[in-house]
């Protein structure tokens, strides 16, 4: 295969906030390709290590202590958040910043792009709308109505 071809199939997408659910998808296999176990991260989360002391709390296990199983989680989750990091634009990162999870950065760049969960529904019931009124124009051509219905689709 052409090396800047190759190249340009594995550069991960950048996002701005206007491109946020294009780079969602792209994103998403851009982690899996690195590693499935990545994505795994940011689905289900990650935290650090945890030990009960003699008096019975709950303590952050120092690194030097963790299991070889601890640090191949860890690992995962460190490439997934490696990759959302280098991601996104500075305005985005700011938001994200301090996440040591992936799955923490990957949910409040949802947030922050998507919004809640009320207004993801309002923005479903718009779309639903413009999906029923969706009509092939005079002048407009097949490839030009499927590109619009698939804008409504993605």
């Amino acid at each position: 295969m052409d090396t800047s071809l190759a190249n340009a199939a594995l550069r991960q997408p950048i996002v701005d906030g206007t491109n946020y659910s294009l780079w969602k998808v792209k994103i998403r296999y851009y982690i899996k390709s690195i590693d499935e176990q990545a994505w795994q991260r940011v689905i289900n989360g990650w935290t650090p290590p945890k030990r009960v002391d003699e008096d019975g709390d709950s303590l952050i296990k120092s690194e030097s202590d963790w299991t070889t199983d601890e640090v191949q989680v860890s690992n995962y989750n460190s490439k997934a958040l490696n990759v959302i990091f280098f991601s996104v634009d500075m305005s985005m990162f700011s938001l994200i910043m301090n996440c040591t999870s992936a799955k923490d950065a990957w949910e409040i760049l949802q947030k922050h792009c998507e919004g809640s969960e009320s207004v993801r529904r309002t923005k479903l019931r718009m779309l639903a709308s413009k999906f029923e009124n969706l009509r092939k124009e005079e002048t407009e051509t097949i490839t030009d109505y499927d590109r619009r219905l698939r804008e409504i689709e993605n």
